[in-house]
């Protein structure tokens, strides 16, 4: 399984609704990906700064990160057909992306509680789209304990803190 965060960047995130709530539920998901030593792409948006979370990030300027070459390099030489999306914003570089991956063949769920738009209304409508794409939803503790499947996960005390947050 994959992870895509994309266009954390605080240019942007100071304008983007309950962002707050949607940077605590995409470190509580980043920190799962890294405790089960799974793979992470960041992105950032061209002329928009760093990222939120300081990682190495693939600069892009398209808003589908599938129609960056170097993105798509990545997604490939990592291998895994399954794809969580989060990122800023939920009906531009989110939807975009999801859609495109999904047409490419990739399995892709976005983790609504981990995205965001400037517009509450843009968001909501964003999220019927993806629907009627067929892109699933789910959320940060959906995918983690989807990732876990058992009480008995030997990670599943690493992860419990995070749940807790």
């Amino acid at each position: 399984m994959l992870l895509v965060v994309i266009d954390f960047q605080e240019r942007i995130a100071k304008h983007i609704k309950g962002i707050e709530k949607v940077i605590k539920n995409a470190r509580k998901l980043i920190k799962a990906f890294e405790i089960f030593d799974m793979p992470i792409i960041y992105t950032k948006q061209i002329n928009l700064g760093e990222t939120i979370f300081g990682k190495d990030a693939i600069e892009k300027s398209s808003f589908s990160c599938w129609r960056e070459e170097k993105f798509v390099e990545e997604v490939e030489k990592i291998g895994s057909n399954n794809v969580i999306i989060t990122g800023i914003e939920t009906h531009i570089c989110v939807i975009q992306t999801a859609m495109d991956m999904k047409k490419a063949g990739y399995d892709v769920e976005v983790a609504i509680d981990c995205t965001g738009s400037r517009d509450e209304e843009q968001k909501k409508i964003a999220i019927e789209r993806m629907k009627q794409e067929g892109i699933k939803l789910t959320s940060s503790e959906m995918a983690i304990y989807r990732m876990m499947k058992d009480a008995n996960h030997p990670k599943f005390k690493d992860i419990l803190p995070l749940i807790k947050e």
